[in-house]
């Protein structure tokens, strides 16, 4: 697998913001509606300002999206794709 950077924003982001956790949902890219199957890691990117959420999510077709969220932001980005 490699990994593609694609650094585009997103359409919309449906999320649950539950307990002070992000869990992203579903997703729009492009024209096509993603759901999110898993969410495979969480991290917080504190070298930038305001600082970023990212989450690598897996949807039932079995592709693998990295999303980040801007604090402060309400548009959210897909930073890359795991492509096979």
């Amino acid at each position: 697998m490699r990994l593609e950077r694609v650094d585009e924003p997103l359409a919309w982001v449906e999320a649950r913001f539950e307990k002070g956790a992000i869990s992203p949902l579903r997703f729009k890219w492009k024209h096509r509606e993603f759901a999110v199957s898993s969410t495979n890691a969480r991290w917080v990117d504190r070298d930038t300002r305001p600082i970023r959420w990212c989450f690598s999510v897996s949807v039932s077709s079995g592709e693998v999206y990295e999303l980040c969220h801007r604090e402060g932001d309400p548009v959210w980005y897909l930073t890359a794709v795991m492509m096979d």
